[in-house]
């Protein structure tokens, strides 16, 4: 009597130990299903983010790229610019000449009207040319004058680059060498204005 006790016993044991595992492997089951779904849904929404934020992206870029057209028609007619710039803009000169070197300069806190009028900036030339004897490096006032610059351009025209940086455009003036560089703002204006002329040599 006592052996058939201990045998009932000892396969009461087994059968709970039995039951537990297999409840185990069930609840394992459902956690690494409701994983894999919750994974695929976080996919689906990363990739509709990633789309969504694409197509933003798309169109604040085609707004710039509007408002880039319209500056240089204004620009080559020689019309006011204005309405291009944000107050509290800022101004990068930066002239590279063989004989003279480098020539560099910036002013900030420029109003929107500044550009359609001489801009004085001071500037730093190294007197580092690489076709004539070195000079003495000087600091000396500047009077930037956009039209007066860009007078001699043979083109106006909007140059896009392969992997070209958002809020980014280049306006190309003499060959490739003289430029404008405009940065731009998520309102459409025109928060920095680079003039760069490199001496082809």
């Amino acid at each position: 009597m006592i052996k058939l006790k201990l045998r009932i016993f000892i396969f009461l044991g087994l059968m709970t130990f039995l039951i537990s595992c297999k409840s185990s492997t069930n609840n394992t089951a459902i956690d690494n299903k409701t994983e894999d779904s919750v994974n695929k849904s976080q996919i689906k929404n990363t990739v509709a983010d990633s789309k969504i934020s694409d197509d933003s992206t798309s169109d604040i870029q085609a707004q710039i790229d509007s408002r880039a057209f319209e500056f240089v028609k204004n620009l080559k007619n020689g019309e006011k610019l204005n309405s291009f710039f944000v107050e509290n803009w800022i101004l990068i000169y930066h002239e590279d000449n063989r004989c003279d070197g480098s020539t560099d300069g910036q002013i900030d806190n420029l109003i929107s009207t500044q550009i359609d009028s001489i801009i004085k900036l001071q500037v730093e030339n190294d007197g580092d040319g690489w076709a004539c004897d070195k000079k003495e490096p000087k600091t000396y006032d500047l009077d930037f004058d956009l039209i007066k610059k860009i007078a001699e351009w043979d083109r106006i025209e909007i140059q896009n680059y392969e992997n070209q940086a958002m809020n980014i455009i280049y306006v190309l003036g003499a060959g490739e060498s003289d430029y404008l560089k405009l940065h731009y703002d998520d309102n459409n204006l025109i928060v920095k204005l680079e003039y760069r002329s490199e001496d082809p040599g």
